[in-house]
């Protein structure tokens, strides 16, 4: 599942059936914890929820009580809700706007759930980095185990170019050797959210002229450049 965000995701949703990309390379790092924990809140936030969905179903398969809280911006960003009402015990989901299911955020139900005694065993969280932060942040209080899965930009996939190191208990590790799993109450956010900001004007400017060069007809320079 591939959100058009940037150049790069944009050409990607371009495609046809049919059509092909040079290389993919995976499964890159280490495999989720997969366990008997008891009662497991799962968190998906938009594109998230692609990432949760299987992990979610192995967790299911295990014996675990699965409960899912599926999160987005509005209704349209809701992902795999019947994928996960399939694997799950009981699903709950909310967007921002209030287009659909409860208005509010992930966190909202999470919280209700806590206050109204539900034990938790441990709380997996998949989406934006803000929405794992506060989950982070709210089962720190509450000392529920909480693992994130973390998506911090990713060059080589081998753990050589550093750029996806993210600080976990004040250590360098690497999301694409390491991960993509961490001990979110270990995780540097700060640190990552920076990380991840390093390259945005770049990629916006990336997008900018990608968006202009797909109109040649209307941009002289473009045509030029096209056509050469």
């Amino acid at each position: 599942m591939v959100q058009s965000v940037g150049k790069t995701t944009h050409l990607l949703n371009s495609l046809n059936t049919g059509d092909s990309i040079l290389d993919i390379v995976g499964p890159l790092g280490k495999p989720s914890e997969i366990a008997q924990f008891g009662t497991v809140v799962v968190i998906g936030g938009g594109v998230g929820t692609a990432m949760a969905y299987p992990t979610a179903a192995a967790l299911k398969r295990t014996g675990n009580r699965v409960i899912e809280i599926l999160g987005g911006r509005n209704k349209d960003l809701v992902l795999l809700e019947s994928d996960m009402r399939a694997v799950s015990d009981t699903v709950y989901v909310t967007t921002d706007d209030g287009s659909y299911g409860d208005k509010g955020l992930v966190t909202d139900r999470l919280r209700q759930l806590i206050e109204n005694g539900t034990r938790i065993d441990l709380v997996l969280a998949v989406g934006p980095i803000p929405m794992m932060r506060a989950v982070a942040d709210m089962t720190r209080k509450e000392k529920i185990h909480t693992v994130v899965s973390l998506n911090p930009i990713m060059i080589d996939g081998t753990g050589m170019c550093g750029g996806c190191r993210v600080l976990v208990d004040g250590k360098s590790e690497f999301a694409c050797v390491d991960g993509p799993e961490f001990d979110a109450h270990r995780v540097d956010f700060t640190g990552l959210v920076q990380r991840n900001g390093v390259y945005r004007e770049g990629e916006k400017r990336s997008l900018e002229e990608y968006r202009r060069c797909t109109r040649p007809a209307e941009d002289a320079e473009c045509a030029l450049e096209v056509k050469q």
